[in-house]
């Protein structure tokens, strides 16, 4: 008789976190090893104090968060569709370590709903925190998305301005009201700066 072995979830912690942070470290990544500490962290972070706060399974939140983004940073023409890919890689990770079932399906769910672009309904508790997880990086982690725009893009000053504006908007209608009473603060300094720039008239 085959045994299942026992879940042990600090070993599985472990393992995801450095699959996670090698990927983010690794020459394949065109947005570089920055994007470890100023998003995927951050995601973390954001994910586990939403989750504390309205008592969800905060195993699934730290796993799917470490994931979220896994299939763009091997493979940047995987980008458009990452959250699919990035589901696909989790799953095939999660096997790999053992993960009970019901556990890969649900971090499947929160990472095939997590962007804001694709219209797909979030069904569980977890999967609306990562999404929102997401979202509040892009706005506490300010240096993270002008390297995004104007270095990764390569955007000028003013159509940068104008594609963040727009992208800060759209994570902020993407947080949940929990997450908005913790990076109000964020939200009214970044879209500060970015209509300082946007209002500024050419001078001959």
């Amino acid at each position: 008789m085959i045994m299942n072995k026992k879940y042990d979830y600090k070993k599985m912690r472990r393992s995801v976190m450095k699959i996670a942070k090698d990927a983010c470290y690794s020459p394949k990544n065109k947005f570089t090893e920055t994007v470890w500490d100023y998003h995927i962290l951050p995601v973390v972070d954001h994910s586990i104090n939403l989750g504390k706060r309205l008592k969800a399974d905060l195993e699934i939140l730290e796993l799917s968060a470490l994931l979220h983004d896994h299939a763009c940073l091997v493979d940047k023409k995987l980008y458009e569709s990452h959250h699919a890919h990035s589901a696909d890689m989790a799953e095939k990770i999660l096997i790999k370590l053992d993960c009970p079932r019901d556990k890969i399906n649900h971090i499947k769910e929160c990472i095939l709903s997590h962007r804001g672009s694709v219209k797909k309904r979030k069904k569980s508790l977890e999967a609306k925190i990562l999404a929102s997880a997401d979202a509040m990086s892009h706005i506490t982690e300010l240096a993270d998305m002008f390297y995004l725009t104007y270095g990764v893009h390569e955007y000028k000053t003013r159509e940068g301005a104008e594609w963040l504006k727009d992208k800060i908007q759209r994570s902020w209608d993407k947080v949940i009201s929990e997450g908005k009473k913790m990076i109000k603060n964020d939200y009214k300094l970044i879209m500060g700066i970015i209509n300082q720039a946007l209002n500024k008239q050419p001078r001959g």
